[in-house]
């Protein structure tokens, strides 16, 4: 065997790692973007599915009742529209601003 042959056969040796290499980067990719696309669809598919079951609620069917049909409660709930925040009885801050002549009935400013 000469020098030719043998370098020869360590090139075909780190091509074939290589494409190994490349190969697997290809399959995990692939695989990668057929699970997001998954994520996606199920992330829709569960937002479906929670309208759906309020809709039926909605209609007048009890949890119970569709229970008993076998539909379980999402475990999501619908997405939409935030619903407003509570107002709390606190007092508004004009309420208990403190005038500065009350502080300091002179005007000066000086304490």
């Amino acid at each position: 065997m000469d020098i030719n042959d043998i370098a020869e056969q360590a090139a075909a040796k780190i091509d074939a790692a290589r494409d190994a290499k490349v190969n697997a980067v290809k399959t995990v990719a692939a695989s990668g973007v057929k699970l997001t696309e998954a994520v996606e669809e199920l992330t829709a598919a569960e937002q479906q599915y929670a309208k759906d079951h309020a809709a039926a609620q909605r209609a007048g069917w009890s949890e119970t009742d569709l229970r008993g049909f076998g539909i379980t409660a999402p475990t999501k709930k619908a997405g939409g529209r935030p619903r407003g925040t509570k107002k709390t009885n606190h007092a508004s801050a004009n309420e208990h601003a403190v005038s500065e002549a009350e502080i300091d009935p002179t005007g000066r400013g000086d304490d």
